[in-house]
Order: C-alpha cells, then structure tokens, then sequence
C-alpha cells in the first residue's frame, strides 16, 4: 500500500492543485452568476403596485382601458402578464386562467436561470474540498514516511496545506447557498406579485362575463 500510494503522489498533488483551482474558479463563478441574476430579477421586477393600483380601478369597469402599457413594461413579469391579458382579452375566463398558467411556467424557468448551479455547488463544494484535504494528507505522510520519520515539520506544513482546501471548499459553499436562498425569495416574491397581477385581471373578466351574459 505504501509503495502504491508513492506510485501515485505525482497525480495526487496534481489533483489537489486541480482541486484548489477548480474551488477559486467556483467561487468566481457564484460570484459573476449572483450579480447577473440579481441585475435580471430586479428588472424583471419593476413596480408591481403600478398595476395593482391601475387594476383596483374602478373594478366595475368590464375592460382594461385603466391599463397604460409601455415598452419599459414588457421587461417586468408582471407588465408581460398584462400584455398578455391585453393580447387574449374576450377569451373566457378559464381559457385566461390556462393562458396565465403556461405563461407563469416560462417566466418561472426564465427566473431561476442559474439557480440550479448555485444549489449544486453549494452542496458539493465541500466535498470536493476535503478530498483536496485527503489527497495532500496523503502525500504529506508519503513523505513523512520517505524522510524516515525526520521531516515533521515539512509534514505539518503539507498538512495545513492541505487543509487549505477544506477551508476553501466551505467558502465557496456557503456563499452559493446564501446567494441561491435570495435569488429563489426574489423569484418566488416575483411570481406571486404577477399572480396577484393575474388575479385582477381575472376579476374583470369575470365581472365582464357576468355582466354581460352572451343572449
């Protein structure tokens, strides 16, 4: 065993090193995707109160001529929700209902972009951290063990070295669950604005349905 692990140190300090980089390169990664999600949501987000203010309106009137419209809007989940009830207006209100289901289920895909990245290296990232520790503990007994028992401090060295990537794998972990629990809050808090958007909508059609029963 002992002669194996020898045979084999050159490819386990090239693994810790591979490790070590891989882990700098993760937390990069996290880094640049929780900015570009956080830009995204928060456009993606706009002013919701705008069309709950808009939409409580006069909520007798049977269409949506309170709704002002503009290009900015169709940036914002909740304005791509209003144009597309602009879009399909006339159609029954169950339609309206499944047209805003299978529009909820694109922009929840279009949100949480990048999310499955961060859930995975913050669950893995640990791992891949202590075996860079294992892999230099390793080799630092090989050498202890190659030095005839003299070499303790070199020993110690190597293992703190070693250590190193435990450390490191932790920092990169817990930033990724940190930033995934916000971006996934700021998602989930997108969609139920847009689904309160939708429930409005909904109410108007249904008034317009009721109060104006096809002869």
């Amino acid at each position: 065993m002992v002669h194996l692990i020898d045979a084999f140190t050159p490819g386990l300090l090239l693994l810790e090193e591979a490790i070590l980089a891989l882990l700098v390169v993760l937390e990069v990664a996290i880094l640049a995707i929780f900015v570009w999600r956080l830009r995204s949501l928060s456009r993606a987000n706009g002013d919701p109160t705008k069309w709950l203010k808009s939409l409580t309106q006069d909520m007798k009137q049977s269409d949506l001529s309170v709704i002002n419209l503009d290009g900015e809007d169709t940036y914002t989940v909740s304005g791509r929700t209003v144009k597309t009830a602009l879009d399909n207006w006339g159609l029954a209100p169950e339609a309206l209902e499944k047209v805003f289901e299978a529009q909820e289920s694109i922009e929840k895909r279009g949100l949480e972009q990048g999310l499955s990245f961060l859930g995975t290296v913050g669950a893995n990232a640990p791992f891949l951290g202590l075996t860079g520790t294992v892999t230099g503990i390793l080799v630092a007994f090989d050498r202890f063990a190659a030095s005839g028992g003299q070499g303790s401090t070199e020993v110690m060295v190597a293992i703190s070295q070693a250590l190193v990537a435990t450390a490191l794998g932790l920092l990169v972990a817990i930033p990724a669950v940190v930033f995934y629990n916000i971006l996934r809050s700021r998602s989930k808090m997108i969609l139920e604005q847009s689904r309160e958007v939708q429930a409005l909508i909904l109410a108007r059609t249904l008034h317009t349905t009721f109060a104006h029963p096809e002869v």
